[in-house]
């Protein structure tokens, strides 16, 4: 998944789906002001705190609303699994769905190297799974160190994550959490495509002005805040 490729909603949004416990919540998403508002019901209060760690685990999400969501039935009235009473609070694997993300992300930004790396943190069963990027091969190393070295880990999922140059320096997000870059002196916009895509031909620098409403791509200025629309495939798949 190529880290700018999806907007903070969409990758919440996918990362709900992929939880098991949520997947059929039908939950509805929205993120302004860096904030995350999550709407829907929900079998119980604990679902609550699932909510949270996973919208906590998007890069560009800052903070989480949950002001809409409506509990189905109080916690201490069913059992079993998440319905089990004391489960959250029990901090395991087996007892929070969410734990060992929530654990890995706070593992990755007490890393000098890694704190602003633009890199989502998700979980299944006891495997983290890392989409984004990091800013140099000895930057993958130690991030699969250190999500590695979380009690409880059993393996790290790094298939989703890529070494893009200088990757903390275009994590810059907007109130939505989408990427944006603003202009420095220099700048061409097949200069600032190169930075996000891998490529500076004019489909890729043509994505940015259509998306910003740029209508001579020659005509960019100083300090103009750009959203950089993304592409999921790759930058090898964006052609020139």
């Amino acid at each position: 998944m190529w880290p700018f490729g999806k907007s903070a909603k969409q990758r919440l949004e996918e990362a709900l789906a992929d939880q098991r416990l949520t997947a059929d919540l039908g939950l509805k998403v929205e993120v302004a002001d860096k904030t995350a508002r999550v709407s829907g019901r929900v079998p119980n209060e604990r679902y609550k705190g699932l909510i949270e760690a996973i919208a906590g685990g998007i890069n560009g999400i800052r903070d989480v609303d949950l002001s809409g969501i409506e509990v189905a039935a109080p916690a201490a009235a069913v059992t079993g699994g998440m319905d089990r009473p004391g489960a959250a609070a029990a901090g395991t694997a087996a007892d929070d769905p969410s734990a060992l993300a929530k654990a890995a992300l706070a593992a990755i930004k007490k890393e000098p190297r890694l704190a602003d790396d633009p890199v989502d943190v998700l979980q299944k069963g006891t495997t983290v799974v890392l989409r984004g990027a990091v800013g140099s091969e000895s930057e993958l190393d130690l991030i699969r160190q250190v999500v590695s070295g979380v009690p409880g880990v059993t393996q790290v999922d790094d298939t989703g994550l890529q070494v893009i140059e200088h990757a903390a320096q275009l994590n810059v997000t907007d109130e939505s959490g989408d990427v944006v870059y603003t202009v420095k002196a220099g700048d061409t916009l097949s200069h600032i495509a190169l930075k996000y895509y891998g490529s500076a031909g004019r489909s890729s620098y043509m994505r940015i002005a259509e998306a910003n409403g740029i209508a001579d791509p020659d005509k960019i200025r100083v300090g103009q805040t750009l959203k950089i629309p993304g592409t999921t495939r790759g930058p090898d798949a964006v052609l020139g």
